[in-house]
């Protein structure tokens, strides 16, 4: 299999496993919620390295791919502060607004980084 059918593959595990994340957080299933969070966040570098592999394959239109570029490092820093405030929920209970606003505010940048993605490779062209 060559490196955009694992990039595909990943997306796709990376959006599961980011909405089963949303969805357990949000009814409090904290078991799921404590398994599906890391590994939405594994599968999200997983994704972006694979990425990096396919985007040697294609070229992309410079604006379009300029756009993309800050969306994608938006989204991916906003990973941090979920990641800080969600082990920071686990020792307080106190922390669960703070933790739902950088959820929200990764979620929000991943789905504007997740299609300005789709837009630039819909106007890709292979080397």
């Amino acid at each position: 299999m060559g490196p955009d059918l694992w990039f595909w593959v990943a997306l796709v595990a990376t959006v599961a496993l980011l909405l089963l994340a949303l969805v357990s957080g949000l009814r409090r299933h904290r078991r799921a919620h404590l398994v599906a969070g890391p590994a939405a966040m594994v599968s999200l570098a997983i994704a972006i390295l694979l990425t990096e592999q396919l985007a040697r394959l294609y070229e992309f239109p410079e604006p379009i791919r300029s756009i993309h570029l800050v969306c994608a490092k938006i989204g991916g820093l906003l990973a941090i502060p979920v990641i800080l405030t969600g082990v920071w929920l686990w020792r307080r209970p106190g922390a669960r607004r703070a933790h739902r606003v950088a959820v929200f505010a990764f979620v929000a940048a991943t789905l504007v980084a997740t299609v300005t993605g789709l837009w630039m490779f819909s106007q890709a062209t292979l080397r």
